[in-house]
């Protein structure tokens, strides 16, 4: 059993950073305290993989692999032709690092939301509306009901960004890189349940901590 769980990840972009830095350690921690291990989980990845081949990032990884017990691949899954696609890629990082050094396939774990990370962040609208200071109906800025809605919308990207401005306006700079934090530490997790890509990531990341001894 490991007392210190370390987490590497890679991200397909910074605002995507932004919000499962925060996500990930949240949802590890409820998972440990429901346990009887109690091991620690740290706020911050140990290590930031570059975004390049799957042999590539198996080699940097490979390299570094003393520092951490897990990996983190994300991948946005786009429209339903590409998604088999995308989720297949962010696989193929998991088997190069298998193949290169053998990392146990079950701590590698891919965050594939649907479409894209916006899909996870309207799970929860009311968590929207706090971070934007808006008192009013979710409804009422286009957001949707709750995760599954969210999952549904073919743009969810656009439709947080018309929430935004509808609140913000236009003319007011937003930097999502602040906001995104923000609503991710306000989500309840129960919300994001309603998504199902959301409890195929869970059911991985429980696998993960199980694998290591942590619950």
């Amino acid at each position: 059993m490991s007392t210190y769980v370390a987490w590497a990840v890679l991200y397909e972009g910074e605002t995507d950073a932004a919000y499962y830095d925060v996500l990930i350690p949240r949802v590890m921690e409820e998972m440990v305290i429901a346990g009887t291990k109690l091991p620690t989980i740290p706020t911050a990845p140990a290590v930031r993989f570059t975004r390049g081949s799957s042999e590539k990032v198996a080699a940097e990884a490979c390299a570094a692999s003393e520092a951490f017990h897990l990996v983190f691949i994300h991948a946005d899954t786009g429209g339903r032709s590409l998604e088999a696609g995308m989720g297949q890629r962010s696989t193929d990082y998991c088997q190069a690092m298998n193949d290169r050094c053998e990392w146990p396939m079950p701590r590698c774990i891919v965050i594939a939301p649907r479409h894209e990370t916006e899909a996870w962040i309207l799970a929860d609208p009311q968590a929207v509306t706090s971070t934007l200071g808006y008192s009013g109906a979710p409804a009422a800025i286009g957001l949707p009901a709750n995760a599954a809605a969210a999952e549904r919308l073919a743009d969810p990207k656009a439709v947080l960004h018309s929430a935004i401005v509808e609140v913000r306006g236009r003319r007011r700079a937003v930097d999502v890189t602040q906001v995104f934090p923000a609503i991710a530490q306000r989500q309840r997790l129960e919300e994001l349940r309603r998504a199902r890509s959301f409890q195929v990531f869970e059911d991985h990341v429980r696998r993960a901590l199980n694998d290591l001894g942590c619950l």
